[in-house]
């Protein structure tokens, strides 16, 4: 028995592009960077590119995913063969997705100084009452 199955987590490098195809069917195309599990000796993190096609949008629509949301992909990966401009043969690989799932969007930077302004609003209540707290 073998097994073809790959789960990664990683953030959308760009807007999803869904193509209505000629029979009907909806195609969607992205790819997400995922970064590995290890720094180099200059502190980056090396990151991989994995292109991602799902078959049918219903659920990207939904949530209306968008550059830099962090998304969790599973499904099979397909290589294919094709011919590059100068005549040589290649290979090339995508993740055929079967499961999608939303992790977390990317926030703008008005939420975050809203986030950043809530908790500095909410610090400041604890600090006011901490005599009153029993432990």
């Amino acid at each position: 028995m073998s097994t073809n199955v790959c789960t990664f987590v990683g953030r959308l490098t760009a807007n999803p592009e869904i193509t209505l195809l000629p029979n009907g069917k909806e195609r969607v195309r992205f790819s997400i960077a995922v970064d590995r599990n290890y720094k180099r000796e200059d502190g980056t993190r090396p990151c991989d590119f994995i292109p991602v096609t799902i078959w049918g949008a219903a659920y990207v629509k939904k949530t209306n995913m968008g550059k830099g949301d962090k998304v969790c992909v599973s499904g099979r990966v397909e290589i294919y063969e094709f011919t590059s401009n100068e005549g040589t043969k290649k290979q090339g690989f995508t993740l055929n997705c079967s499961g999608i799932e939303l992790v977390q969007k990317k926030m703008s930077e008005k939420d975050k100084a809203a986030n950043q302004a809530a908790a500095a609003q909410e610090q400041g209540t604890l600090s006011e009452g901490d005599d009153d707290l029993p432990f």
